[in-house]
């Protein structure tokens, strides 16, 4: 680095070593990079998790690894990556369990091929559900969207017990049988 004239030696100094350190750090990164990638490998699945960890870690090390001695530095880098690699790992296992909790499967994962499937599967069941006879679209009208029990359903529509019962079991083996076609 050159010398400012402007600056004060004590402050062209400071910069110099500032100067130094950041390049230190960036130098001891890169040469342990590959490691660090094959280190978080085996505890990251996805490639973009590594990628993100990686990232983090080169942060931290921007930020403070002016207080790591030289000689402890790579280890300072494979402690900081373990760590990041866990909170990572909790986060999503944190993220899978909300999903669970609120009724999800899972994260979901944007398929277009699924998401057409699906809006297929539905036009074809309320395509099927509009040529029930109406005493059963009625019933299952009743069940699915206003999730009523059977006997609510009967005494709703003033009809005994088993009639419902035994429309709601109609309607849905004509259902079954005008899908699987």
């Amino acid at each position: 680095m050159t010398s400012d004239s402007s600056l004060p030696d004590d402050e062209n100094l400071a910069a110099e070593t500032a100067a130094e350190g950041i390049a230190r750090r960036r130098r001891a990164f890169d040469e342990t990079k590959v490691g660090l990638r094959f280190f978080l490998r085996k505890r990251l699945p996805q490639d973009a998790d590594i990628e993100d960890c990686l990232q983090v870690v080169f942060i931290k090390l921007m930020e403070k690894g002016d207080s790591v001695a030289p000689h402890a530095l790579r280890s300072w880098l494979y402690r900081v990556a373990s760590n990041e690699s866990a909170r990572l790992w909790r986060s999503k296992a944190a993220t899978e369990r909300m999903y669970q909790k609120h009724g999800g499967t899972g994260i979901p994962v944007l398929d277009p091929t699924a998401a057409a499937m699906q809006a297929e599967s539905t036009e074809q069941l309320k395509k099927a559900l509009k040529e029930l006879p109406e005493s059963w679209q009625q019933i299952v009208s009743l069940r699915i969207y206003e999730n009523l029990t059977f006997q609510q359903i009967a005494d709703r529509l003033g009809i005994p017990l088993g009639t419902a019962l035994t429309r709601m079991r109609r309607a849905l083996e004509r259902l079954k049988n005008d899908l699987s076609k």
